[in-house]
């Protein structure tokens, strides 16, 4: 009995655990058992290119990261990658493919090419979402294509920067050298706020002997300042073959926008070393813990997968294409979540050469790409009509490497790598705030601009060493150089340098084969007149024979007017000096004569002169010299005495 009722207890149990065990059992085999949703995104890259390499691994890296991060999601994408070798004709032809062998969702481009603006009208048609990682050449408006994403900055961004670094500079005008298609081209029409004196078309196809042509004609120009707009690969050419020329030499000064300065780590050695001095734009991606540990990743898993990809850095397209993928595969969940019923839904389309499909859910899933908002590995990502712009730029200095020397934006223009002391300061574009750029041959003095070419001004000078304050040549006896200094020299130094242009010179000592002086300061300056010298630097007097042979510049030293004097001992006789001897003897008698005709004259009725004969003579020279200081009438009684005085020291002493 005790057994029976313990199998029936047991029985029970068991039967209670299995019925509850069954629905959970039930439920889980019917999450298991839902259909993903498949997302069917094309993507058609250059497989050969920089570019292509880099976003394919990125967007492989990013459709992994999401979904082992969103497991549970029930949509999923899964990309078509199709090559078009750099063919806008093959781009268009992969596009149709992929379009009537799959129903895509979506197409991204990650190539810069005509072929983009046809594959904007062709998502029109088909009304799926076309993604250009470049945003490059093309100003495609959002409310012409409303199905077409882009991203990077555009051309009316990139030409506002170089006109902020041509303004800081000083530089009046640049040349711009750009390659000759569909992407490139558009710059021209977008160049405000200086003045392009020359512009030079490259095409992609042309020749080292081409390039080196168009290279020898802007040698030939007086400008000094180029602006370089063009694919990785031609600028590659095109800067071996300047750094041959010595077109990266002192003077010069290189300007490269984001095509090219995004992809300088990633060229050959050699390239990246003759680009030695150029300043170039990158868009500014914010650093942080997640964008350090997905480039650790990134290199890591390539370069066990791609030996190629070794000496390739990661840049921004590789950052906006992971962020790209996860916009988009956030977008198709919201878009199963929200609206399951359109996913299916599909029309065809006769495109003369084939049927495609066309999506009914395409401005929907278009829709919730436009208003994706997170925080990715390239920062805030955030789509404003269409296109994610940078809103940061980086300036960069390449010598030895790329080095930022500061920042522009287009509300503040250019700003410092020290950013929290400009938030008060805007729309400066002075070079103060920038680091010290080290322009091509090495040096921080900065490109006049202009310069004027052809032979070196012979500047004469003369050798006579008489005022070595003002003119000194010597003759270095080891290096067998000629050092030119003095005050003059300085003055026409600082004249040269104060030019908006470089003036390149050497100083010719007008000396014989004895090292003298060849001639005299006229002979000097008739050399001018006769073209042996451009120009004589020295201490020359402007005296107005010479202006018939030559001009002279404005005087800048100024003696005015003095007097030249002897320069004598000290002596306690100096006060006799400006009389001779007979004159001083003259006036000593003519004293003594006045005193003997007083004394002839008060002796009789004036008690001061009587007395002793020493001491009437005494008194004849007193009175004399006393009149000097006293008045007549202190010794003498008589008004005819003192008038007989007046008139003698007035008239005849005088």
């Amino acid at each position: 009995m005790d057994f029976a009722r313990k199998v029936k207890w047991t029985f029970f149990v068991v039967t209670t655990l299995f019925s509850l065990v069954q629905p959970l059992s039930t439920n889980h085999t019917s999450i298991n058992d839902t259909a993903i949703e498949m997302i069917h995104v094309g993507l058609i890259l250059d497989a050969q290119s920089w570019v292509g390499k880099i976003v394919d691994s990125c967007i492989s890296m990013a459709i992994s990261d999401f979904y082992s991060r969103n497991c549970h999601y029930q949509t999923k994408l899964v990309v078509h990658t199709r090559d078009s070798g750099g063919d806008p004709l093959l781009l268009l032809s992969q596009a149709l493919v992929l379009l009537e062998n799959f129903k895509l969702d979506a197409i991204i481009v990650a190539e810069n090419s005509a072929g983009v603006k046809i594959l904007a009208e062709l998502g029109s048609r088909v009304k799926i979402p076309i993604i250009s990682l470049f945003a490059a050449g093309l100003s495609l408006s959002s409310f012409e294509y409303p199905h077409l994403i882009q991203i990077g900055e555009d051309e009316s961004s990139r030409a506002k920067a170089i006109a902020a670094i041509v303004e800081a500079f000083s530089w009046r005008s640049a040349i711009l050298i750009y390659e000759d298609n569909d992407s490139a081209r558009p710059i021209l029409s977008s160049v405000t706020g200086f003045r392009l004196d020359q512009h030079v078309a490259l095409l992609t196809s042309s020749t080292d002997e081409e390039i080196v042509e168009q290279l020898m004609k802007l040698m030939s120009l007086q400008m000094t300042v180029y602006v370089v707009h063009m694919s990785p690969i031609l600028a590659s050419r095109l800067f071996l073959n300047a750094k041959q020329l010595g077109m990266m030499t002192q003077g010069y000064a290189w300007i490269t926008t984001d095509m090219i300065t995004n992809f300088m780590n990633s060229m050959d050695p050699s390239v990246f070393e003759s680009m030695q001095g150029v300043v170039g734009f990158k868009p500014h991606i914010p650093a942080s813990k997640e964008l350090r540990k997905f480039a650790i990743r990134w290199r890591s898993k390539n370069l066990n997968e791609n030996k190629n990809l070794e000496e390739m850095e990661m840049n921004a397209y590789g950052i906006w294409s992971y962020d790209m993928v996860w916009a988009v595969a956030t977008a198709a969940e919201r878009v199963m979540t929200r609206h399951p019923h359109i996913l299916h839904q599909e029309t065809r389309l006769n495109m003369n050469f084939t049927t495609i499909r066309s999506s009914e859910s395409g401005l929907v899933f278009m829709d919730e790409i436009l208003q994706s908002r997170f925080k990715g590995i390239s920062g805030g990502f955030q789509l404003t009509n269409g296109r994610l712009i940078p809103k940061e730029i980086e300036i960069v200095n390449v010598f030895k490497g790329d080095r930022i020397i500061g920042y522009w934006n287009p509300e503040n223009g250019i700003a410092s790598i020290m950013k929290e002391e400009n938030h008060t300061e805007t729309n400066s574009t002075s070079s103060s705030k920038l680091e010290g750029v080290i322009w091509p041959g090495g040096t921080m003095n900065i490109p006049k601009g202009w310069s004027l070419r052809g032979k070196r001004l012979r500047i004469g000078v003369p050798v006579t060493n008489q005022f070595r304050e003002l003119m000194s040549v010597v003759h270095d006896p080891q290096t067998k150089d000629v050092i030119v200094t003095g005050f003059c020299v300085d003055v026409f130094k600082e004249a040269v340098q104060s030019l908006d242009y470089e003036v390149h010179y050497d100083f010719i000592p007008f000396e014989d084969a004895n090292g003298r002086m060849a001639g005299s300061y006229d002979d000097l300056i008739l050399q001018v007149y006769h073209k042996n010298y451009d120009a004589v630097v020295g201490d020359i007097t402007i005296i107005s024979r010479r202006f018939a042979y030559v001009d002279f510049t404005l005087p800048f030293t100024d003696l005015g007017i003095g007097v030249v004097v002897p320069k004598i001992n000290n002596d306690i006789w100096v006060f006799l000096k400006p009389l001779c001897g007979d004159l001083w003897i003259t006036v000593a008698a003519f004293f003594i004569f006045t005193g003997v005709v007083i004394w002839f004259i008060e002796r009789p009725i004036n008690e001061e002169f009587q007395g002793s004969p020493s001491e009437q003579i005494g008194m004849i020279f007193w009175y004399s010299f006393s009149t000097l200081v006293f008045s007549q009438s202190k010794y003498s009684t008589f008004n005819l005495n003192n008038l007989s005085v007046s008139f003698i020291q007035n008239h005849i002493l005088n």
